[in-house]
């Protein structure tokens, strides 16, 4: 019998639907927020589309939360073009030395009762 394969995150992620402004080498992309934790995001469907050419590249997250306005920088971490095995989007990990990404992710963790992981 097979066993369900254990979650590695580090942190719980969260359905959404936020709306997002997320800009890359001075290239604005828009959408809707797919999920978020406390270490990233997937940004559904970017409207123009961010394509894998991208992967590694650092960008500013803005999300607007219960009426705060949130900055994260983050690194892409994947991004698909195509529907297929993968969703279309990108997937972000917020920077972990950015003093202001921190500020916005102690705010989600607030806002939206986010948590890590227990230790196993």
């Amino acid at each position: 019998m097979s066993q369900i394969p254990e979650n590695k995150r580090r942190h719980v992620r969260v359905p959404t639907n936020l709306a997002y402004r997320f800009v890359v080498e001075n290239q604005e992309y828009v959408g809707q927020v797919g999920n978020i934790s406390l270490s990233g995001a997937f940004l559904s469907a970017p409207n123009p589309p961010l394509n894998p050419s991208h992967l590694c590249q650092s960008g500013i997250l803005q999300i607007c939360l219960h009426h705060e306005a949130l900055t994260l920088k983050c690194d892409i971490i994947y991004a698909a073009t195509i529907e297929g095995t993968f969703p279309v989007g990108v997937g972000v990990c917020f920077s972990e030395t950015d003093a202001p990404t921190q500020q916005s992710i102690k705010a989600l963790e607030a806002a939206l009762g986010l948590k890590s992981h227990p230790p196993h």
